[in-house]
């Protein structure tokens, strides 16, 4: 038994790692959780799991919680978990027949925010919150014959919108040719004016009045162009070009006409003496292409920035707030060695006309630069680094065997992002509409030499264009797949309970045939089990994952920072 005054937890008023540390062999139940419920109306439902004041704040026994959890997600797939709970309250007394089919304000539920909090007993000071979100719109709210329950998802649900979503419509431009109807105006970031071999440019434009008689035949009046969705930081009008399947005509500049100050509307003449199509004067037709050079949207000194860019598209495409973002993104905005890494001189560029979802979109552009994004224990958009340089190899908090909930432990390989093998495609190109380059192949022969096989895998980095950068990227996602790194499942005890993703812990346990010895792992889930608070968390145990600061004491490392990789 410890020595320390375990009674600490009834007289503290905050909730940090010394306290959970000194309670650790008792305190089991003195961590709780409780939930307010916005009223149609105004006001809040307080409940909790049992009776008792929170402060000055009565929380009412009415329902039992259910397992709440965050995610990094997974490794190589741009896709982050919203968090979603399902709260049933006790309704035996009817207080809540008012909300239901009949009552005077049935339904009115429905979109109200829902806070879920967890801290020490009664202790008001001590409480964070750990969910946030509202009541959904399908199925938010409905009833038992003794309960009513509330579905929620946390608040950043509403980043999923769907990007770009402004559409080419008549009855905006009622000028415009069936073939151009429809079609979504693009959002384009970065710099089109380079690296666009084989073709003179590559972003194609939409005409607004291709279907008027007075374009396709008659006067010939000029044609009336869009670029993209949003202002752009410049037009080059030196470089328009009419593409006739695979020749490309250069529009002389004199018939580039009425630049607009945002550079993202032109007009062309047609019928002129200043340029032609072969040797005859141009005249337009309704399948005609045309392809300019542009930079994309001004994000100041970060346009090329692809973390900046993922965080505008947040902001601007999705309801992301200044505020939602940890200050990590600028940390990583800014971040210039080594090169590798150096994220502050690696150019990306985006053009995108199908709409989807906004947070999906931003994970993949963060992806390639080996960055992932989550919603933090303070509830806000966070960072994750999966750059080596990074990591911390002396993690403060280490995981013995009374931390590990009994029988919870669950070791397995990551048999998904196992591969020793890999080449990039790069560089996607608006015109052509596919990735225009690929990188050489690269391999981890000892990973060959210990599994006696090559396990290959294509990877994809549409929105980055220096064949350099791609090859450093590919070169150190080889380094960690390449090298058998395993994935742990466990529940630990509430001492863990201020952990949160993307830390990092000491395992130092031994449990049948599962042994760590002061083995660094990263933590890539984390939940809050209301059943007696047990943490349930997905762990990367880099037990043959060398990196900067630690180096396994075991026999078969084929991977990490300094592992060669060749170029076949």
């Amino acid at each position: 038994m410890s020595g320390s005054d375990r009674r600490s937890y009834l007289t503290a008023t905050v909730l940090d790692q010394t306290l959970l540390n000194n309670c650790a062999d008792n305190f089991s139940t003195r961590i709780e959780m409780v939930v307010e419920i916005e009223k149609p109306g105004g006001g809040f439902i307080y409940a909790s799991d049992r009776n008792k004041y929170v402060g000055n704040t009565f929380y009412e026994a009415l329902l039992v919680f259910p397992t709440i959890a965050r995610t990094v997600g997974e490794w190589l797939s741009p896709t982050l978990q919203f968090s979603t709970i399902t709260l049933e309250l006790s309704n035996a007394d009817g207080r809540f027949n008012t909300y239901l089919p009949g009552g005077a304000t049935y339904n009115s539920f429905i979109g109200r925010q829902i806070q879920v909090k967890i801290g020490i007993a009664q202790q008001a000071s001590t409480y964070f919150t750990i969910f946030k979100g509202k009541i959904t719109e399908v199925g938010g709210f409905s009833r038992g014959t003794y309960s009513v329950t509330f579905i929620a998802r946390d608040d950043y649900e509403l980043l999923n919108v769907a990007f770009p979503k402004t559409a080419l419509t008549t009855g905006v431009y009622p000028d415009l040719a069936d073939n151009i109807a429809g079609q979504i105006l693009p959002v384009i970031y970065g710099d089109w004016t380079v690296n666009l071999d084989p073709d003179p440019a590559v972003i194609p434009i939409y005409i607004l009045n291709g279907g008027s008689a007075n374009v396709i035949g008659g006067s010939r009046n000029n044609l009336q162009v869009r670029i993209a969705e949003h202002d752009l930081s410049y037009f080059d009008p030196n470089n328009v070009y009419f593409q006739k399947s695979d020749v490309f005509f250069l529009v002389d500049q004199l018939d580039i006409v009425n630049i607009n100050v945002n550079n993202n509307y032109f007009e062309i003449k047609q019928n002129s003496k200043n340029w032609t199509e072969g040797n005859n004067k141009y005249f337009f037709e309704k399948d005609d292409k045309f392809l300019v050079r542009v930079k994309g949207k001004d994000l100041g000194a970060y346009d090329d920035n692809i973390v900046w860019q993922a965080r505008d598209i947040l902001i601007t495409q999705g309801l992301a707030l200044s505020g939602d973002f940890d200050a990590n993104w600028a940390t990583f905005r800014d971040k210039a060695s080594p090169p590798q890494s150096a994220i502050s001189t690696i150019k990306s560029r985006i053009w995108e006309n199908e709409p989807k979802p906004v947070m999906e979109f931003a994970l993949s552009l963060l992806e390639q630069v080996r960055l992932e994004a989550f919603v933090d224990e303070n509830l806000k958009l966070k960072i994750n680094s999966l750059h080596f340089e990074n990591w911390n190899a002396s993690p403060s908090f280490t995981v013995k065997n009374w931390d590990v909930v009994e029988k919870s432990l669950k070791p397995k390989t990551d048999e998904r992002n196992n591969f020793n093998r890999a080449q990039a495609t790069f560089d996607f190109n608006p015109n052509r509409n596919e990735q225009a380059r690929s990188s050489s192949i690269y391999n981890n022969a000892a990973s060959f030499t210990q599994i006696g096989r090559f396990i290959s895998k294509r990877i994809e980095f549409p929105n980055l264009y220096i064949l350099s950068d791609v090859q450093y990227q590919l070169i150190e996602i080889l380094r960690i797949s390449s090298s058998l790194f395993e994935i742990v499942e466990c529940s630990l005890t509430w001492r863990a309970l201020l952990l949160d993703v993307g830390d990092f812990v000491f395992l130092n346990i031994e449990i049948g045939s599962v042994i760590y010895e002061n083995v660094p792992a990263m933590i890539r889930s984390k939940g809050y089990d209301p059943a007696g608070i047990q943490i349930p968390v997905t762990l990367w145990c880099m037990q043959l994952l060398p990196f900067p600061g630690y180096t396994p004491g075991y026999s078969g490392t084929v991977g990490g920072y300094n592992q060669s990789i060749t170029q076949e």
